[in-house]
């Protein structure tokens, strides 16, 4: 009798899981379209932003874009508006910043682009139709093509959206923060900031890693939704910057801001900061501090959700603008 019970927990716990996995992952995920995009902020009677997309070795990337990147009135120079580049966790896409674009204060500011990392929301991954071109596909669909892509996106978007010495501001959540140290490492950010809140940094056990690996086989992925298995490749492929290759990342973030305020300290203050970190426990900044030393990064606390609060997220930045070049500040 009492193995019947143990074994009808089991179950009942494994179905319960199943079933949430389900809830979460599809029923309860919204993403977006651009018809429904077009009708809420119709009755909002406010400016749609649009989706357009990138096409990376492969791989089609989306994104949501206000196109506001029109001159500053006023300014003689023609000056261009910054950049918020927005950057989701991997349980959700960019659909969840929709927030950030019906905020009337952050559409005059700012250049807004929320992007869907691969395999989230509206991106997918693109079969190669040639078998000679030049980057041959892997046959997997989340491999090192995948792993290129997912680090250049934020670059070749802002490139196809016209950034050229604008300053930028990447907001990155828990995953997605990989995604926003391998930004800087793609492309010279000098001139820009990285909010990183909640990052998940921490090399992953290794009993999570065979669960992913199983979650994303053939066999098994076709029993879960596309969101979740999305999930546990993306875990996969942040695995390797978040163990022996975090230490490339924040030196390539500390080399970088110890130049721009040594060779160039006529612009740029000396004690020059270009990535935040929010809500790390002690543990996790003595790993980034052992890597970089005390002075490089700014760490900071962290309260809110950035999803739904869009105003707490532009507060913090101006609230470290004083690292930005005068004429790249926030007006």
């Amino acid at each position: 009798m009492k193995r019947k019970k143990v074994l009808y927990f089991a179950i009942t716990s494994v179905v319960v899981c199943y079933v949430f996995i389900w809830c979460k992952f599809h029923f309860f995920t919204k993403v977006y379209t651009q018809e429904e995009i077009d009708q809420e902020f119709a009755a909002l009677k406010m400016d749609a932003p649009l989706y357009d997309s990138v096409n990376i070795r492969g791989y089609s990337i989306k994104y949501i874009s206000n196109k506001k990147n029109y001159s500053v009135k006023g300014d003689e120079f023609g000056k261009k508006k910054p950049y918020l580049v927005l950057l989701h966790n991997s349980d959700k896409n960019a659909g969840y910043f929709i927030d950030y674009f019906k905020n009337k204060t952050l559409n005059q500011k700012f250049h807004i682009i929320a992007i869907d990392r691969i395999g989230f929301g509206n991106s997918t991954f693109k079969k190669p139709t040639q078998k000679n071109s030049l980057f041959q596909q892997e046959e997997k669909e989340f491999g090192k093509m995948a792993e290129y892509a997912n680090g250049v996106a934020v670059k070749e978007i802002l490139d196809a959206e016209g950034q050229y010495m604008e300053e930028v501001r990447i907001v990155a959540d828990g995953n997605g923060s990989m995604a926003g140290l391998q930004a800087y490492l793609y492309k010279s950010l000098s001139f820009s900031k990285v909010f990183l809140f909640d990052p998940e940094i921490n090399d992953r056990f290794f009993l999570s890693k065979i669960w992913s690996k199983i979650i994303i086989s053939p066999v098994i992925s076709g029993f879960f939704p596309r969101a979740f298995v999305s999930k546990q490749q993306d875990l996969l492929l942040a695995d390797n910057h978040k163990g022996k290759e975090f230490a490339k990342l924040i030196k390539n973030v500390q080399s970088s801001e110890n130049r721009e305020a040594t060779d160039n300290s006529y612009m740029y203050p000396k004690g020059f900061k270009s990535v935040f970190f929010f809500g790390l426990s002690d543990k996790q900044q003595r790993r980034i501090t052992e890597i970089s030393g005390k002075s490089n990064f700014v760490f900071q606390e962290n309260d809110l959700n950035i999803y739904s609060s869009p105003e707490k997220v532009f507060s913090t930045i101006l609230a470290n603008d004083s690292y930005t070049l005068p004429f790249n500040r926030i007006r």
